[in-house]
């Protein structure tokens, strides 16, 4: 488990997760999945093995949630690394409200999830001045 993929083009990330590109950041690769729950993945260039690459990219995170919760999605955000499906090094950034369709239960217990196609062009333009 945690395969690291060599090179971040959108196509591969796409099609290896499953999910929307949205940014490159030079700490990792952003996707969104297609679902009514606000739910990204942080997909690293780098193996989590160093101290100082995973400050800066958990630091970058959790800049980016920030951004995102001033923009109204929230107010509780789940973080976890996990890859009972995939194999490859990925992150999970998932924003939860009360009543959401899971609610309070976790995600992964209950997929599939209503799908949205709209979600991750929200992710998109909240994040638009954030990865300019």
């Amino acid at each position: 488990m945690d395969n690291l993929i060599p090179e971040h083009t959108p196509t591969l990330l796409e099609e290896t997760f499953e999910s929307v590109y949205l940014f490159e950041h030079p700490l990792y690769s952003l996707l969104a999945e297609k679902t009514e729950l606000p739910w990204l993945l942080v997909i690293p260039k780098q193996a989590l093995n160093e101290r100082s690459y995973i400050e800066q990219l958990y630091g970058e995170i959790y800049q980016m949630i920030d951004v995102l919760q001033k923009s109204g999605f929230g107010p509780h955000y789940n973080i976890a690394k996990i890859g009972n499906k995939s194999p490859n090094l990925h992150l999970h950034v998932i924003f939860r409200e009360e009543g959401d369709e899971v609610w309070p239960d976790a995600v992964w217990c209950h997929e599939p999830l209503k799908t949205s196609e709209e979600m991750p062009e929200r992710f998109r333009q909240a994040l638009q001045k954030y990865f300019g």
